[in-house]
């Protein structure tokens, strides 16, 4: 496959945690087979809550028989260098600030989204 850019739509967090799991449990199996690729996270509606610090701690769950701590995910996909990106418009409603966010997520408007669209990245959501 040519094209090795992604971009996932993320829209819960506590609400529909095998969600998130779902997700980041994808995007950390891409890009250990293929570092070149390219991985975005953009967080919209309930999904900006990911961002702020002290709630992926708390949130785990059995996943292969064993326990995954989504905090330790959260980790190592910032340490594969996935970008997470954060929906201005959301953030007021689910109390999210820029002085509360985990460092590495970047704040973006939703018209963000279609940018990476137009530079080529495959969206990819789950709905669970």
């Amino acid at each position: 496959m040519d094209n090795k850019k992604f971009v996932f739509i993320l829209s819960h967090t506590t609400t529909n945690p095998v969600e998130v799991l779902g997700l980041m449990k994808i995007a950390s199996n891409i890009k250990a087979f293929s570092d070149e690729a390219e991985i975005a996270i953009f967080l919209i509606n309930e999904g900006v809550m990911l961002a702020k610090k002290g709630v992926v701690e708390n949130i785990s769950m059995e996943f292969e028989g064993k326990q995954v701590n989504f905090g330790e995910m959260l980790e190592m996909l910032l340490d594969f260098d996935v970008k997470f990106y954060v929906c201005h418009g959301f953030m007021p409603g689910f109390g999210i600030t820029n002085e509360n966010m985990i460092e590495g997520f970047e704040v973006k408007s939703s018209s963000y989204l279609g940018e990476l669209l137009l530079k080529g990245y495959i969206p990819l959501s789950l709905s669970l």
